[in-house]
């Protein structure tokens, strides 16, 4: 292994926290801009195909596709949290088998999705856009067939996201950041690219978005691909498989112990999308094609947040490995106070021009959606100031290893909080719709007022551990001694 190789992960552990955090977290926040641009550019070229149908039928799609983000996701921050953890332990062979055992994982669930999105996409759209709806302009049949064709595509070709987000979030566990910016920057403009040739020029609509998304994924996962084969020896960890591969129990329980909270934690986005629609469904399309224009205007609005998480997760998690408290607290305060400050400037900017951001997505005369829409933007959008700090909290859990804690903020948010209380709101007090967009800054002030104690006293208590590697060591006993590490 190369000096420079070595320097590269150790840069977590001796270099300025101000200037890390810039250096780990800019990359990846151009990386998660440019991965909202997948759905959002989907979205305003399927509703210049067709203002009325068009981001409905896109809109019922997404629970699906969320979820299959969400174990991509998942999977890749459960393998990238303890990659960074053994790093910072100096325990490099581990860190190569659990690498090796993400990209496994990883190609497993590509495969279950597809199958799933071959046999269940079709009926999954049926059983919520056929059903009855208070007021429709749209032809709920058409938009039927537009959301399972769109699915169904997503879903069995997404092994290219899988891969590219596991292979992504390894490198940046190694604190190399660029690589994965490049990578969703090419995906993404090939998307682009390709979005207004198949939808418009060639006219296939729904299906030309879906082919143009999974091909801007499959782009993306060749990058990294291509870049760990042609540098193959030179990283901190063998990343590809080798002969002596097989799988370790301790090693998939390190990944899963992170890996599936993550899961369930995004998962749940998946169910209150879904959920929500339902209950939206019994006030109008007006207000289902709303809340799927604010979902995805407030996923791109989020992304630099989620980078500036990101790029958190190793600085902590090295840092917690290594024993630092000092660098692990500082980190931690610096992503508290920067998130804070960008989601305010958002949400002022959701406030002043929420027209303006709706027409992207409308063509055409659509004043009872641009009306319900801007309302729905004005109220949700001031969730996004205490959401900064339940994104902070998030990435500190998953660093140390407590992504239970990280899932449970989720839950309670958005399953033990906004649901119940946005159906109260909605149906039985005089607010009616408007009460569903108030239930989203109440569910998330209460949530983050709730985790604010749980975090510092997690903090605390980790650090007073007398072997501050041993939460690693609870999975990893059998590991061998870094003594006998490969190079």
């Amino acid at each position: 292994m190369s000096d420079s190789a070595l320097l590269q992960s150790k840069k977590l552990g001796s270099m300025p926290i101000g200037k890390l955090i810039f250096v780990m977290s800019g990359p990846a926040i151009l990386s998660m801009l440019v991965q909202a641009l997948y759905n959002i550019v989907d979205s305003i070229f399927i509703g210049a195909y067709d203002a009325v149908n068009g981001v409905l039928a896109l809109s019922y799609a997404l629970p699906m596709q969320l979820l299959v983000n969400a174990f991509a996701i998942g999977i890749a921050v459960g393998a990238g949290s303890l990659i960074s953890r053994l790093l910072g332990e100096g325990r490099r062979q581990d860190a190569s088998l659990t690498a090796q055992t993400g990209i496994l994982l990883s190609l497993i669930t590509s495969v279950v999705f597809a199958a799933i999105g071959y046999f269940v996409s079709e009926a999954f759209v049926r059983a919520y856009t056929l059903g009855e709806m208070a007021s429709a302009q749209a032809d709920m049949h058409v938009v039927y067939e537009m959301s399972y064709k769109y699915l169904s595509i997503c879903t069995c070709c997404s092994f290219g996201m899988m891969i590219e987000i596991m292979l992504n979030r390894i490198l940046q566990s190694m604190g190399n950041m660029i690589v994965p910016m490049i990578s969703q920057l090419v995906g993404a403009v090939t998307n682009i690219i390709l979005d207004p040739i198949f939808i418009s020029v060639i006219g296939l609509g729904s299906i030309g978005a879906a082919i143009a998304t999974v091909t801007g994924q499959i782009v993306a996962m060749f990058i990294p691909v291509i870049v760990i084969i042609s540098r193959l020896g030179k990283w901190d960890i063998d990343i590809f498989f080798t002969r002596g591969f097989k799988l370790k129990k301790s090693i998939l329980i390190g990944i899963l112990r992170v890996g599936l909270p993550t899961i369930v934690m995004n998962s749940i986005g998946s169910v209150m999308y879904m959920v929500a629609n339902l209950i939206l469904n019994s006030f109008s399309d007006a207000a289902v094609w709303s809340f799927g224009v604010y979902f995805k205007l407030q996923s791109f609005a989020f992304m630099p947040v989620f980078g500036l998480n990101q790029g958190c997760i190793p600085i902590m998690g090295y840092n917690y490995g290594a024993g630092n408290r000092k660098r692990f607290d500082k980190t931690f305060r610096m992503a508290m106070m920067i998130a804070a400050t960008y989601m305010f400037a958002v949400m002022a900017l959701f406030h002043a021009i929420p027209g303006l951001l709706l027409k992207l997505f409308s063509v055409g005369d659509n004043a009872l959606r641009i009306s319900v829409g801007s309302e729905a933007l004005r109220l949700c959008s001031i969730c996004f100031l205490p959401a900064a700090f339940g994104v902070i909290m998030i990435a500190m859990f998953n660093a140390v290893g407590h992504g239970i804690k990280a899932m449970l903020i989720s839950l309670l948010r958005q399953i033990g909080i906004l649901l119940p209380l946005g159906y109260v709101l909605a149906k039985y007090t005089p607010m009616g719709l408007t009460g569903f967009w108030t239930a989203f800054p109440i569910a998330e002030a209460l949530s983050v007022l709730i985790f604010i104690p749980v975090a510092i006293s997690t903090i605390n208590k980790i650090f007073k551990q007398k072997s501050l590697g041993s939460n690693s060591a609870e999975y990893l006993r059998s590991t061998p001694s870094p003594t006998k590490l490969r190079h």
